[in-house]
């Protein structure tokens, strides 16, 4: 399905991510004050800024590695190959709606290495999942131990519940795999008859999906990359606000960095328009109004940080895309999604 048809199936979908974006890009920039602002700017280590960057790069390499690993049941991959098929995945989220940039990396490899769109769809989901999985873990318990704003214990309480609840339903699916195997393969072939191919067709993958996690090849390898992955963006932060020079601490660099980790992760959830234009901005803004970070210092820093990942990803995924001979219509249109 072209870009285009998939704005006009969904249009509410589409206003309702741009109308987000421009709400929170005025209520963020609406009082700004241009000379602190520009005093902000002039400011900057762009020494560091650019470790940072460096440092940012090199996390996709990381997540290249692991990405291998939740591929392997399907076929052994090189690195190098998915390394770019993850950048141009941030390429794709930062210039196409509904965060296509994830369909983009999965066809984009499907087609290179001959494999079908829906396996790699589903070790795309698993990725994420273990992302969601691994931030709910350290984000609740950094909540419970250091609480920065006003019910963090309570909330860092409910979602490590939630998230044990989640655990110890995923090992009972697991126990009984054989028999909701059966009900769910049931299913698809109900909606399949009735002439919902596509809602057949997620179903299965969200259940295979599912049934990779439980069968993980190299658990040990995931859990360890993703713990050094958090670790990568976690540097990549310090390094940003250590280039701003707030005058913090080192101990409160690390508090604003975890912080401003946890509020930006959370964002990239909201509805926005691409690129997370406004909801990324609002995140920093409001994670750095807790630690009274000046407000024009904070926008330029929310900025910056902004443009670092935009600069750094939409070239270099752009260039990767073109190498492979392929468009962005082209993959993002792919009849086998």
């Amino acid at each position: 399905m072209k870009i285009s048809a998939m704005v006009k199936e969904h249009p509410w979908k589409f206003i309702v991510s741009i109308t987000v974006s421009l709400g929170l890009v005025w209520y963020s920039f609406k009082d700004l004050e241009w000379h602190s602002f520009w005093l902000a700017l002039k400011s900057i280590n762009y020494w560091i800024l650019i470790a940072g960057a460096g440092v940012l790069i090199f996390s996709n390499v990381v997540r290249a590695a692991r990405w291998r690993i939740l591929l392997l049941p399907q076929k052994e991959l090189k690195r190098k190959h998915l390394f770019e098929a993850t950048l141009m995945g941030y390429m794709g989220n930062n210039i196409l709606p509904f965060k296509l940039g994830e369909v983009l990396r999965a066809v984009v490899v499907a087609k290179r290495h001959d494999i079908p769109v829906t396996g790699v769809g589903t070790s795309v989901v698993v990725e994420r999942g273990v992302d969601m999985f691994s931030f709910l873990i350290l984000a609740g318990i950094y909540g419970l131990l250091v609480p920065s704003f006003e019910s963090a214990q309570l909330l860092a309480t409910l979602g490590l519940s939630a998230l044990v609840m989640v655990v110890i339903l995923g090992f009972w699916v697991n126990r009984h795999h054989d028999r909701f195997s059966r009900k769910v393969e049931a299913w698809s072939e109900e909606q399949l008859q009735k002439g919902h191919p596509r809602i057949a067709k997620h179903s299965l993958s969200i259940f295979r999906g599912l049934e990779t996690i439980w069968h993980m090849p190299k658990p040990l390898h995931v859990i360890a990359q993703t713990l050094f992955l958090w670790f990568l963006y976690l540097s990549v932060t310090i390094f940003a606000l250590a280039a701003f020079g707030f005058n913090l601490s080192m101990l409160e660099l690390w508090e604003v960095s975890l912080v401003l980790l946890i509020f930006t992760t959370l964002s990239l959830s909201v509805p926005a328009a691409p690129g997370y234009v406004g909801t990324y901005h609002g995140a920093v803004l409001a994670a750095l109004m807790l630690f009274n970070i000046d407000n024009d210092q904070a926008r330029a820093f929310a900025i910056v940080l902004h443009l670092m990942n935009f600069l750094i990803y939409t070239p270099l995924g752009g260039w990767y895309l073109m190498k492979t001979g392929m468009s962005i219509e082209m993959a993002s249109s792919s009849e086998e999604l």
